[in-house]
């Protein structure tokens, strides 16, 4: 239908939140409908520049990252929408401080919104802020997605309509400490935007679950109506005719299941296209061998990486005469999604006629599709997968879980003062079942208001908790948050690194920091492969990665403030570390304390103070 030339652009989404040269994020707000914890670490790996060309990193990194992020950065998604991997690294349990869920009911409504607010600061202490739009969630699957992302700039640019929306919306579900949604609205309203050439941005529209939007129709006038979407129903397709006498070329692009579901009710169009259905992350993962490996994250940005075939991207273009209108974002061709009842995000565009031939370009890689002669009846198998996600979604709207300590185990309670006695499911025959983030899953009983989740190693307690819920054998797996009272906080993280990384891994993130580099460290952050005593050997004198004086006061020298960030990340961590070892490897131990004293003969050289001192 058209040369290859023009079809548009293919990004990776890692590569958007990856910080540029001398640039290091201060917020980052992300919001999407559904994630996983493997795609959630590599977005932490890309916003602190810590991930390598296939968009993952090792122990080390990770741990840099998370160190780097905390308290600056969170991911808002739909509760109940937390996918579970099939094997779960023990140091995911340190991701649950930077989740945050929206418990809507998804039986009316759903946070659905694909966003990234970003802020950054480059080493001369300026201010740069990058937002992305789109339609892709923060899971491992591959699909055809698109989004717009739009830079800040001194000149050139425009303020956008409906920026403040997004950024205050944001702010509220996220709730990071010293982060005012009035504040950080104010400011992104004044905020100069760059867009991509042949693009103008007339407004970003965010709604709100109210019901209350308008649905965009086509004018008197409307030459082309194309619609885009996974999901479409007939009440909003009905709207995309224009009124009068002069009749529209109106294409739908779709799944084949869409099209068989509403069959020849979709006889307007002229057009009637179809790509694969998006792939989604696995309803109900069995859990690997121990000796298994886990698989790349999809996410990974790479310049060979295969684009999906799957539909996901959500589009709706209209032309009138020369004037193209481009709405893009998270909202399906839905009356849910465009009246507000779902929270979604869409940018309002007018684009050049290089950007529609884009649009005309993935039209013409969809397969041409005769209009169905009857609409598609569900079978036994398919009501029964609808009957477990409402399940799902009954449980997750439900949800009032609360973590609590008693002595080395985890109580988990549901609050006295929710609206619902548990979480259960309507249906009485479909099990609801509970774990902690890695232990094994207990039924949980409808008459029970708590549920003993048994012992937990203080470095794997997490706010994540895992559920399923099942019948006649098939179910729905998934993870959820419960928040913890009290919170496991920051020495939670240091258990939890310091068993991770061990000696050698806990030295290269220090000889990491040092150098500054931007070199890979070793291993892949979601193996749990340290625990072979091999990885914990340590030679000084033979290994040059391992960190050296000579670096120790090189790296003082050319910044002694970014040496005291590295000062104190060190005293944080080595005793924990030093802890850990000696548990597991008497002779790393031992090679370990020899750092330890060369570190604070450094310290006291340079004239740090003593542990729980204060530097005057």
């Amino acid at each position: 239908m058209t040369d290859a030339l023009d079809s548009w652009p293919a990004l990776s989404f890692l590569e958007g939140l990856r910080p540029g040269p001398d640039e290091k994020v201060e917020l980052a707000i992300l919001a999407a409908y559904s994630a996983d914890l493997g795609s959630i670490g590599a977005a932490l790996l890309a916003l602190a520049g810590k991930d390598n060309d296939a968009g993952q990193g090792s122990p080390s990194d990770f741990a840099d990252a998370v160190e780097t992020l905390r308290g600056k950065t969170r991911i808002v998604i739909q509760r109940g929408r937390l996918a579970k991997m099939r094997r779960t690294p023990r140091v995911a349990a340190v991701l649950d401080q930077f989740v945050r869920e929206v418990g809507l009911d998804e039986a009316t409504s759903s946070w659905h919104p694909k966003a990234a607010l970003i802020k950054l600061c480059n080493a001369d202490g300026m201010t740069s802020w990058r937002l992305w739009i789109g339609s892709r969630n923060l899971t491992e699957c591959v699909n055809l997605d698109i989004g717009l992302m739009l830079v800040s700039t001194s000149k050139g640019g425009s303020t956008i309509e409906g920026c403040d929306d997004l950024a205050r919306a944001l702010a509220e579900m996220a709730a990071l400490k010293g982060v005012r949604p009035s504040n950080l609205a104010a400011t992104v309203r004044s905020v100069l935007w760059r867009a991509p050439p042949g693009v103008k941005v007339e407004r970003i529209r965010w709604t709100t679950s109210d019901g209350n939007s308008v649905v965009p129709i086509p004018p008197a006038g409307t030459e082309s109506v194309v619609v885009v979407s996974p999901f479409i129903d007939k009440s909003f397709l009905s709207l995309q005719a224009p009124p009068g006498a002069k009749v529209a070329h109106r294409v739908l692009l779709t799944t084949m299941r869409e099209i068989d579901r509403l069959g020849p009710g979709l006889g307007g169009f002229d057009e009637l296209l179809a790509l694969d259905a998006p792939d989604y992350p696995d309803r109900d993962p069995q859990p690997e061998s121990h000796d298994a490996q886990v698989g790349n994250n999809d996410m990974a940005a790479s310049d060979e990486e295969e684009l999906g075939r799957g539909l996901h991207a959500k589009l709706l273009f209209m032309r009138v005469g020369q004037k193209r209108r481009l709405w893009l974002g998270s909202a399906n061709a839905t009356m849910r999604a465009w009246t507000g009842r779902n929270i979604e995000v869409t940018a309002e565009l007018l684009i050049s006629e290089a950007i529609e031939k884009g649009l005309y370009a993935l039209l013409g890689s969809a397969q041409v599709v005769q209009l169905p002669t009857s609409a598609y009846e569900a079978d036994a198998s398919t009501l029964e997968e609808e009957a477990l996600e409402r399940a799902r979604a009954q449980v997750a709207a439900r949800w009032a879980g609360e973590l609590v300590l008693e002595g080395e185990a985890l109580r988990l309670t549901h609050r006295a003062e929710s609206a619902f006695p548990g979480p259960h499911p309507d249906e009485d025959d479909i099990l609801l079942e509970v774990a902690g983030l890695t232990g094994p899953l207990v039924e949980w009983r409808r008459n029970d208001s708590a549920l003993n989740l048994g012992f937990v190693a203080r470095d794997e307690r997490s706010e994540f908790v895992r559920l399923r819920v099942s019948r006649a054998g098939v179910g729905i797996s998934w993870l959820q948050r419960a928040p913890a009272d009290p919170p496991f906080g920051e020495e939670r993280d240091r258990a939890a690194f310091a068993r991770f990384l061990g000696a050698r891994g806990f030295l290269l993130w220090v000889a990491g920091l040092l150098g500054d580099n931007g070199a890979d460290g070793e291993g892949d952050w979601t193996q749990d492969e340290r625990a072979k005593p091999s990885r914990s050997e340590i030679s000084f004198a033979l290994d040059p990665s391992l960190p050296t004086l000579e670096e120790m006061l090189a790296a003082w020298a050319g910044n002694p403030r970014r040496f005291s960030e590295i000062d104190q990340r060190v005293m944080t961590y080595l005793p924990a570390v030093l802890e850990q070892v000696k548990r597991e490897d008497l002779a790393a131990a031992e090679d370990l304390k020899v750092f330890s004293e060369l570190w604070k003969t450094l310290r006291t050289g340079l004239g740090f103070p003593s542990p729980g001192r204060t530097r005057r």
